[in-house]
């Protein structure tokens, strides 16, 4: 016995087309994300159909949810804009199921019905079958795959009527939807685990267009092929842009200390707001003989003039940075501070800058008179 595990998320277009084919299909597992449109009513028409409703948690980890919703252990994930050529569907229910093999299936793509045979979306066989209780998908975001370790792959040969119809998209705005939410995916699913120098993403996107353009023929099908060619490279330019920024991004706070009693409160604020890289909080150490009945002023001036989020504290030591470090346990969001022991060597006329190069490349003994604290 098999089950069909199928995940919709405003899936309307397509889904009658698809679970009219699997009607022989015992048991047709729906697990749905948040659909608006008559997805869930069009699924409640079919006795074969279980409807269940899950937060996205990520493609891979949602599948292994609806796998193990399933009644059967042999299970065959079905996309909501796929449709089985009936007499695949027949040759899946007739197949001697092996539990040492996982199944491939030839998949035909199109984009507006038209059927593209190139631009990558060509020779696409996709791994759909398998026991649940030897395998499962990976934990991926997104691109997510069955764990085929140990196991055979058996690819079902494509003929006439092994098929799986595939109607991902109808126009230039579901491409760029998808393209979107797909590279914020990948990069939040390899952030710490890959790495790419900025160089390298021109070359990768130049890469994608020849590939996808040329050598996989997207020139033959006119504006469809250079559509999808160029989908598919800005894909590829979105994920590893959106993948380095996240891995260059700090958020740092800074900390200046105020123990002057001829202080120029609109110097320092002066300063702050001309730093080429702006701190996402300023947290200012103010002696307490300095805030000793102005500490109502001190507090509106800054917060009025000061383009960046303030924090005034006083302090009665010298031991700034055991007051900093007490301190940033309530910073939780930042990824650090720089404390500057000084609050003149943000004059002008001082070299030391908080600039973006020096925080990105974590160099902080660059900052002369400054200490980076790391929670």
């Amino acid at each position: 016995m098999i089950s069909v595990v199928i995940l919709t998320k405003n899936s309307a277009t397509y889904l009658e087309r698809c679970l009219n084919v699997l009607n022989k299909f015992s048991e047709v597992v729906i697990v749905d994300n948040g659909s608006t449109d008559a997805t869930l009513a069009i699924a409640a028409r079919y006795p074969n159909v279980k409807i269940y409703e899950r937060e996205f948690c990520g493609f891979g980890p949602l599948k292994n949810i609806g796998a193990d919703l399933a009644s059967n252990d042999w299970v065959l994930f079905v996309d909501s804009d796929e449709v089985l050529h009936p007499k695949l569907a027949e040759y899946i229910l007739s197949l001697a199921l092996d539990d040492s093999k996982v199944y491939q299936f030839y998949r035909k793509n199109y984009y507006d019905n038209l059927l593209i045979d190139g631009c990558s979306w060509d020779n696409d066989y996709v791994t759909r079958l398998f026991n649940r209780k030897v395998t499962r998908f990976n934990d991926n975001q997104v691109h997510e795959s069955i764990i085929t370790k140990e196991l055979k792959v058996e690819k079902v040969a494509q003929t006439s009527e092994r098929f799986i119809y595939h109607f991902p998209y109808t126009n230039t705005s579901q491409l760029m939807a998808k393209l979107e939410h797909y590279a914020n995916l990948y990069a939040a699913n390899n952030y710490g685990k890959k790495s790419v120098k900025l160089w390298m993403i021109p070359l990768k996107t130049i890469a994608a267009f020849i590939k996808n353009y040329l050598l996989r023929k997207g020139f033959k099908y006119g504006y469809e092929g250079f559509l999808i060619s160029s989908y598919n490279t800005m894909g590829v330019l979105v994920k590893y842009l959106k993948l380095y920024e996240l891995g260059r991004k700090k958020n740092l706070a800074m900390a200046i200390v105020v123990d002057d009693e001829n202080v120029n409160f609109e110097e320092i604020i002066s300063s702050i707001n001309s730093q080429k890289y702006l701190p996402t909080k300023l947290i200012v150490l103010i002696s307490d003989q300095i805030l000793s009945g102005n500490k109502n002023q001190i507090q509106q001036k800054f917060h009025e003039e000061l383009i960046v989020p303030v924090k005034i504290i006083g302090f009665d030591t010298q031991d700034t940075q055991l007051i900093l470090k007490s301190y940033l346990l309530e910073l939780s969001e930042y990824d650090g501070v720089i404390l500057f022991e000084h609050y003149n060597i943000l004059k002008k006329s001082n070299s030391t800058y908080l600039s973006r190069k020096c925080i990105l490349d974590d160099n902080f003994n660059q900052l002369q008179n400054a200490e980076f604290f790391q929670k």
